[in-house]
């Protein structure tokens, strides 16, 4: 069962020196699910100029994930990046996340330093308000409640370097699977990587004729003009076998799989003679890029999923991200929820979206990243155009850039 996210916080991790907490926890945008008595977002988009944290944040969720997950892998090592800029700093770095699985909330939260984890927690967030705890750990000092009391003697079992719920969800406890699977789920992209997953999407397309007439639908609907497409394979060059010839340990194919989509062709008198087929690495690099992305973005949706995309912009038109923000915010039954970090203030200007779905990141004077809310502003109205007020500076989080002839 996939998680919901509440909230998540980080502290002196990177650019973030003090706690900052990002919530998608909503009380007036209707823009909202239910879940265990919250209203959640279905969409949030987040702000700022280079270098101000948005990735960071994003890679803070990633690294929850990543240690909930990996963290009793054998040999691994702690990712302990601190705030830097101030002297002397052997603080340890702090992640915190409640989210919702199944009809039950919960706070999960854990800080390590060079040496390893020095505090772990879970405890159960009842509907009063009060917190059931599950877990509480300072160093090796493990102590156990409710369900995870199945796995006392896991406690002996749990190195400085891992985090207990990863532990006990290697030895089988049903309640750390649970929440280790829901978390698993969670899908985190950059905009920059998108090759990364276009095989997944390619498979999708190949395996699954619901999910490829879904491609293909969305890929009109966004005008790229394509009519159908299908999987082939088709055989490496040797100019490609030759770049890959060098590196060891690879056994390069003679085929990989590809995807041609066709293209109506007309006459000189606009009349349909056919079509024309072009490999995928004919099309432009927004099409590339769309498609590569739908994989998640439709998995995401059909399952409930969350789904984070770092520079969810890049190469893409203005209207193809509003196209799939637009699908988490009216063709989703199933509750998922998409976060993105972006540059495209066009999405600001649209009325549609409530103050309470915009985030902005900005450094301080000192080099410290800062997370805030654009309801946090309350005497802006969320009828105004929010895209002109950001660009006039009303709200920070741009770069300040002196030019030569001012």
């Amino acid at each position: 069962m996939p998680i919901s996210i509440i909230e998540f916080s980080i502290e002196n991790y990177k650019i973030f020196k003090e706690r900052v907490t990002f919530s998608m926890l909503a009380h007036k945008s209707n823009h909202t699910f239910e879940k265990n008595g919250r209203k959640l977002l279905k969409t949030s988009l987040i702000y700022g100029p280079n270098a101000s944290g948005k990735s960071t944040l994003l890679d803070g969720f990633y690294l929850i994930k990543k240690e909930i997950l990996t963290s009793t892998n054998p040999g691994r090592k702690i990712y302990y990046t601190p705030f830097l800029l101030s002297e002397n700093n052997k603080k340890p770095s702090f992640f915190e996340v409640i989210f919702s699985l199944d009809k039950e909330t919960f706070r999960y939260s854990f800080s390590f330093g060079e040496e390893g984890f020095v505090t772990e927690e879970l405890s159960k967030i009842l509907k009063s308000g009060e917190e059931k705890p599950y877990l509480a750990r300072k160093n090796q000092k493990i102590k156990l409640y409710l369900d995870l009391k199945k796995s006392q003697d896991v406690i002996a079992k749990t190195k400085k370097e891992a985090l207990f719920l990863s532990a006990a969800g290697q030895w089988n406890n049903e309640f750390a699977t649970k929440i280790i699977k829901g978390f698993d789920d969670v899908n985190i992209l950059n905009g920059f990587k998108d090759n990364s997953y276009s095989g997944y999407t390619m498979k999708l397309f190949d395996d699954n004729s619901e999910f490829k007439e879904k491609v293909i639908d969305y890929l009109k609907e966004a005008d790229f003009c394509i009519d159908s497409g299908e999987i082939e394979k088709v055989k490496l060059s040797e100019k490609v076998k030759e770049q890959f010839s060098g590196l060891k340990n690879i056994n390069i194919p003679e085929e990989i799989d590809t995807i041609f989509f066709n293209h109506k062709k007309f006459s000189p008198k606009g009349d349909q003679v056919g079509f024309h087929r072009f490999n995928i690495g004919e099309e432009s690099l927004g099409t590339r890029k769309f498609f590569n992305i739908l994989g998640p973005v439709i998995d995401t949706l059909e399952k409930g999923k969350v789904l984070f995309i770092d520079e969810f912009d890049n190469s893409l038109h203005p209207y193809l991200t509003k196209f799939i923000i637009h699908l988490f915010e009216n063709k989703n039954p199933n509750n998922a929820q998409l976060v993105v970090t972006t540059h495209d203030t066009s999405l600001l200007a649209d009325k549609e979206f409530n103050k309470e779905q915009f985030w902005f990141t900005e450094k301080d004077e000192f080099g410290a990243g800062n997370l805030f809310s654009l309801s946090e502003f309350k005497i802006i109205r969320n009828d105004v155009d929010f895209s002109k007020k950001y660009l006039e500076g009303r709200f920070g989080a741009i770069p300040f850039i002196k030019f030569e002839d001012e």
